[in-house]
């Protein structure tokens, strides 16, 4: 490795140290020194910076493979999605750039970046609302996860780190890659191929903000405001868009015009109308000696039409949020609960024995005070989130979607039951101990603290292969898939 690579991590290291001692001056009302001379200042800021090279490399070794394995798989049907996914990568070389020649917003820097980021939820939209046959499914959703994983350039730790983000998103979308793997092993290489494109984008985009952005958004302290930069971006982009398009098109005016006609003739050096009918005076309409045509009248055939009155759907039956203790039974009830009453809902456990028992509830976040409760079950509950303490019983999901639950004690055991997504956050003590029991769910992700303190989060088997045993008994066996290997 040269001496330049080596030192290339550490000079944007430097630099967003830099821009925050900038933004600490700033704030404190002290103007930052001047000592660098103009012509320095403008080189760091024309030349490309080590990170805008290292993404040019990652666009050009990853995100044109996919493009091209977009284009092969279904015959052509799939190729406006790796169209849309080069653009939102397109979208954050852009920003890269920007932020490599302009100083950190001395502001809240994910508000300054959010306007620049319409690309990619444009992109997000467009494949979401592809009409696309449903065995494209799985295809559609493991880039969908893919894409999100952009949103590192948001990301400023703590708590979170853009690496973290983005491993979790590659986590998302190798869920799905990994059923087409399933799916076509064996059967079709450019499904393969696809996924293995997709695993290449994850694992480069990791390497490279590891490298350049390990802190966050990398910015150059000598450069001009972040406002200016993503300016002169916008309008290089659109001079260079507007002069590939007239290398494509070709010049306009009166001269296309000629060539085209005379690329028409024919051999004799005719013109393209010879023999055509001329039209007459009393043929041409707009003229006054036109006198149209004499047609014979038909009668209309009267036809009776039934209009349909549209019956109103019956308006969804909105029942009273109930949020209270009842002594019966020894449990708080938590019933119809919905965003519009609160976001967040706060209960209080003051007896071990004290159950909790959330009915019907949407948009939520339920928060559990209290050392211990007896139990906690939702039901049939939509988006919904809970953190708590320590169950001494279990904590159960049922008949639910999109769930998140945290427990920053312990709790021995988590029964998930006819659930579609559920997302289970443990902690360090809970990960030695606790246990899953699943039926009839999917999408389900469990998280948890490693050893070096990271956070790590696997896919919870829903997908086994049984066999019947040799052995005198008989029996059945089971074991989880090749996927979960």
């Amino acid at each position: 490795m040269s001496t330049n690579n080596a030192v290339e991590p550490l000079q944007d290291l430097l630099g967003s140290i830099m821009s925050r001692l900038e933004a600490l001056e700033s704030a404190a009302g002290i103007e930052g020194g001047s000592s660098v001379t103009t012509t320095s200042a403008t080189a760091a800021v024309t030349e490309d910076s080590p990170a805008v090279k290292a993404y040019d490399e990652h666009f050009k070794k990853d995100i044109i493979p996919l493009v091209s394995a977009c284009a092969d798989i279904g015959d052509g049907k799939f190729e406006v999605v790796g169209s849309h996914f080069k653009s939102a990568w397109e979208c954050v070389r852009l920003i890269v750039v920007a932020a490599s020649k302009s100083k950190a917003p001395t502001k809240d820097i994910p508000a300054a970046l959010m306007p620049h980021l319409k690309p990619v939820q444009t992109a997000l939209e467009s494949i979401r609302k592809l009409r696309l046959d449903r065995k494209w499914d799985m295809h559609i959703k493991s880039v969908l996860e893919l894409v999100t994983a952009l949103s590192w350039i948001l990301i400023k730790p703590p708590p979170q780190t853009p690496v973290t983000f983005i491993k979790e998103a590659i986590a998302s979308s190798t869920f799905w890659s990994n059923k087409i793997r399933k799916e076509f092993k064996g059967k079709d290489d450019k499904q393969i191929h696809f996924c293995n494109c997709l695993k290449a984008i994850g694992t480069g985009l990791v390497d490279y903000v590891t490298k350049h952005h390990i802190t966050g958004l990398t910015f150059n302290p000598r450069g001009i405001s972040f406002e200016e930069a993503a300016a002169e971006c916008s309008v290089a982009k659109k001079e260079e868009s507007s002069t590939s398009k007239k290398k494509s098109g070709g010049g306009g005016g009166v001269g296309s015009l000629m060539s085209e006609l005379q690329g028409k003739q024919t051999a004799d050096k005719a013109s393209a109308a010879t023999g055509l009918r001329k039209v007459t005076r009393d043929k041409q309409t707009w003229r006054k000696e036109y006198k149209g045509e004499k047609s014979s009248a038909v009668p209309a055939v009267k036809t009776t039409t039934k209009t349909m009155t549209p019956t109103a759907a019956k308006p969804k039956k909105v029942l009273p949020p109930i949020c209270e203790y009842q002594n019966r039974g020894n449990k708080w009830v938590i019933e119809h609960q919905t965003k519009k009453e609160g976001p967040t809902i706060t209960i209080e456990i003051k007896d071990p024995k004290h159950q909790v028992y959330a009915f019907d509830c949407e948009d939520v976040t339920i928060q559990v005070k209290g050392d211990k409760s007896k139990s906690i079950v939702l039901d049939k509950c939509r988006r919904v989130n809970v953190v708590f303490n320590s169950c001494i019983s279990s904590c159960e999901i049922v008949n639910s979607s999109k769930i998140q639950c945290q427990t920053t004690g312990l709790c021995p055991t988590f029964s998930i039951d006819k659930t579609v997504g559920c997302l289970v956050y443990l902690s360090e003590e809970s990960a030695k101990n606790t246990s899953f029991v699943t039926s009839q769910s999917s999408e389900m992700n469990v998280s948890y603290p490693t050893k070096d303190g990271t956070q790590k989060e696997l896919p919870i088997p829903e997908q086994f292969m049984h066999k019947i045993s040799d052995d005198a008994n008989g029996g059945l066996t089971s074991e989880v898939s090749e996927l979960y290997h």
